[in-house]
């Protein structure tokens, strides 16, 4: 069950990469910055306090939380891979910005920001722990 955030927990749930979007990295004011559950309020049956931990709380900005409405994380993945694909489709004027180099497309997976901060902690917290190794 979906419960109102004090401004408290808002302010650690921003704070978690430092006032950027976790999924597409855009920094985003607090005022303007959305919650979303990680894992959806709707598509599972989790208990109260897991669905709304800190944990399953991400920082987004409006346009991600409301693409990813209650996908999952990997069916928004999936989703945002296959964008580029629909607008071919779809879009005469995206074939033509191609053609003519303005838009540049890239076939790479897709990584969420909050994936890659989480690597980069993980990364420093090895290389911190490195010279304990050594000490012992």
């Amino acid at each position: 069950m979906r419960r109102k955030l004090t401004r408290a927990e808002r302010e650690t749930v921003y704070n978690k990469y430092d006032g950027h979007c976790a999924y597409c990295g855009r920094e985003i004011p607090f005022k303007g910055f959305n919650v979303d559950h990680l894992r959806s309020l709707y598509m599972y049956d989790y208990e109260d306090d897991e669905i709304n931990s800190i944990d399953n709380l991400m920082p987004s900005c409006r346009s991600c939380n409301q693409y990813k409405a209650t996908m999952d994380l990997e069916k928004f993945r999936h989703m945002l891979s296959g964008i580029p694909k629909r607008l071919a489709r779809d879009i005469s004027t995206y074939n033509i910005a191609i053609r003519y180099g303005m838009i540049e497309e890239h076939n790479e997976p897709i990584r969420f920001y909050f994936e890659k901060v989480e690597e980069e902690r993980k990364r420093e917290r090895e290389v911190a722990e490195e010279p304990l190794k050594t000490i012992s």
